[in-house]
């Protein structure tokens, strides 16, 4: 590969340098090189220079560029050196400047995977080794990530997608602004990088995208009927299989299916609070997961209802069009200082994820591993706490410290201050990435902040606390209808239907499997959304590694039906409550959508990372009957 030395040198002015220091060990051969090359300082969430200095910098730079000129103009990416496993976690310590437990490296190991140089591309199995049949709900995030673990396996399946497109959240959610707000680099599928992000929070038109690529590449397409909604299913005792309601074509018919794996998520189904008169609006109203495609912003007077994630992301991209935006707001959201938010990914740094080996798989470590589980402890309440009730221990009272001086050093508006100071503890809610944008937008003139709610609207506008405003366009940014599992979709396996049983409050075990749905496996399920960290790609793969095992499981002794047991649900239902019982997400002050009506939480996961990857790689058939 001939690289031009130049071009080179400028890339890795580009270069995390932990991460570059590290790499050297695949260059040299040599373990012992990372005692001879200055070492990074502790790693914290979204910091990637291990806080060298320039001299630092430079040594690494100078080292690297001669071992780097070296191996492209004389070998080949057959001669990089495979450190042992010992010595991969040597590595790990080293860019993270902290020691790395022992029990996190198989997870970490697995997840960046150094074993080879190249992405392993798993084709399907045409030849089937067994007649069972796999349902998929969704073609979204997950769904697509079920077909590729089933087609590798060899398992026959076909997935029914209500929308015309894949991509899930990431097709549905189109509004000014969406993207995601996990690092890009790791926000994708462990086996599948994408090594030219345009930015490293990435927008919603790249997203979509990037998951459009992964369902071709891997002949998803083949497998999976658009436009075709699942509207009821029931297990029969006789002959167990699922007897399957879709909607197709405006017509109904009945299929059949061994297995069942719901991935239709939690942020499905739009929630638009019940107000007085809402049908009564003449002018255009609706969720922000279903903007329309005219124009509805330029020169109106616009009204977002919420503050939260969505909001948050829609004011600062409309507000300049605007004749006047007013938001209203029930409580202000906690905001995580994030000055890269809206950055693009350099070119130099996008040469080195596509052309310098093991880089992109390293990088996706330092952006994993300290936002890992390193935060969990401090989401316990602590019952000796005696301090501010906006907060909940000695470190949360910190970090609640730091994060309401970042918003004062930015508010000179001094109105706003009690309005966008919350009064809850950090954490207690999805915290949100702040690179300026919405505190800059509410102080333009023609931008209102309200703390209030919305008592009842009318033909051309909005009633609340204050009075009476006229709006053209209402925007309901009011997050989704993530308590209610499975909605809309009437689930009956045997025992009724699963949402007339548990309301909002169901009962699974690992989020993945329920004792009264035979045959049924759900991924991103009850109790597995990420609040304090990684990705919900991560819990998915998780997710999707277990169900596999289960599948396995029952092809491999011919059996015809799996559920639960009982008792392993209660138990684990148990743990997770008393856990929560003691984390900031179930503070008295905090009102969110990770509670159902009972102020419980349901939706969110108080595990570490490990404890859920250890729990989905050890798939135990004694937990269950068959």
């Amino acid at each position: 590969m001939n690289i031009n030395k130049q071009n080179l040198s400028s890339a890795l002015d580009c270069a995390s340098f932990p991460v570059l220091a590290a790499l050297m060990v695949h260059f040299t051969g040599d373990i012992s090189i990372l005692n001879k090359l200055p070492k990074p300082k502790q790693a914290i969430l979204g910091e990637t220079q291990g806080f060298y200095s320039n001299e630092d910098k430079d040594f690494i730079k100078k080292f690297a560029l001669n071992e780097l000129e070296n191996f492209f103009e004389n070998s080949d990416q057959k001669n990089l050196y495979l450190p042992s496993n010992k010595e991969l976690n040597e590595m790990m310590n080293f860019i993270v400047g902290d020691i790395v437990p022992a029990d996190y490296v198989p997870m970490m190991l697995k997840d960046i995977n150094i074993n080879n140089n190249s992405n392993q591309i798993f084709k399907e199995t045409k030849n089937h080794y067994s007649d069972l049949e796999v349902l998929i709900v969704g073609a979204g995030m997950s769904g697509i990530l079920a077909g590729i673990k089933l087609a590798e396996m060899g398992v026959k399946f076909k997935i029914y997608e209500k929308n015309i497109s894949a991509g899930g959240t990431w097709y549905e959610n189109q509004y000014p602004g969406a993207r995601v707000d996990i690092a890009n680099h790791f926000y994708s599928y462990s086996f599948e990088e994408n090594p030219i992000w345009s930015e490293h929070f990435s927008k919603q038109s790249e997203l979509l995208d990037y998951f459009k690529k992964c369902f071709y590449k891997y002949d998803i397409q083949e497998h999976t009927f658009f436009e075709t909604e699942v509207v009821q299913m029931d297990f029969d005792e006789i002959t167990k299989l699922w007897s399957v309601v879709v909607k197709k074509n405006g017509q109904e018919i009945i299929e059949t299916s061994n297995i069942v794996i719901s991935c239709v998520g939690q942020l499905n189904h739009p929630k638009i609070p019940s107000i007085s008169g809402i049908d009564d609006f003449q002018g255009n109203l609706f969720h922000s997961s279903r903007w329309p495609d005219k124009d509805v912003i330029t020169n109106k007077h616009v009204a977002v209802v919420g503050s939260g994630a969505s909001a948050f992301q829609i004011v600062p991209s409309i507000a300049d069009s605007c004749k006047q935006l007013t938001i209203f707001q029930r409580s202000a959201p906690w905001m995580f200082p994030n000055p890269n938010y809206h950055s693009h990914v350099e070119e130099g740094k996008k040469w080195l994820l596509q052309n310098l080996p093991f880089y992109s798989r390293w990088y996706r470590f330092l952006l994993f591993y300290p936002g890992s589980d390193q935060l969990l402890n401090s989401l316990f309440i602590d019952p000796t706490w005696n301090g501010r009730d906006d907060s909940i221990n000695e470190e949360n009272d910190g970090m609640r410290e730091l994060f309401t001086q970042a918003m004062l050093d930015q508010i000179y508006d001094k109105s706003l201050i009690k309005k966008v100071i919350p009064d809850y503890p950090p954490f207690g809610k999805r915290m949100l990435q702040d690179n300026g944008a919405w505190l800059k937008s509410l102080h333009l003139s023609n931008v209102t902040l309200l703390s209030e709610e919305v008592r009842k609207i009318h033909s051309s506008g909005i009633i609340s606390k204050g009075g009476e405003l006229h709006f053209d366009t209402i925007i309901f940014a009011t997050g989704f209808r993530a308590q209610e599992y499975f909605f809309p979709i009437k689930i009956n396996g045997g025992y009724g239907d699963f949402n007339d049983i548990y309301g909002d409050s169901p009962k699974s075990y690992l989020g993945i499997t329920f004792s009264s749905l035979p045959n049924f496996f759900s991924m991103y399920g009850p109790g597995t959304n990420l609040a304090h960290a990684g990705s919900i790609i991560f819990n998915s793969e998780c997710q999707i590694d277990y169900i596999c095992s289960a599948i396995k499981y029952l092809i491999k002794n011919n059996l015809k039906m799996i559920k639960v047991k009982p008792e392993c649900e209660n138990e684990y239902q148990l743990k997770f409550d008393q856990r929560h019982q003691k984390m900031v997400w179930q503070h008295f002050k905090v009102s969110s959508w990770y509670q159902n009506s009972n102020g419980k939480v349901v939706t969110t996961s108080p595990w570490k990372l490990l404890e859920y990857w250890n729990w989905t790689n050890n798939f135990s058939e004694s937990d269950y009957e068959f």
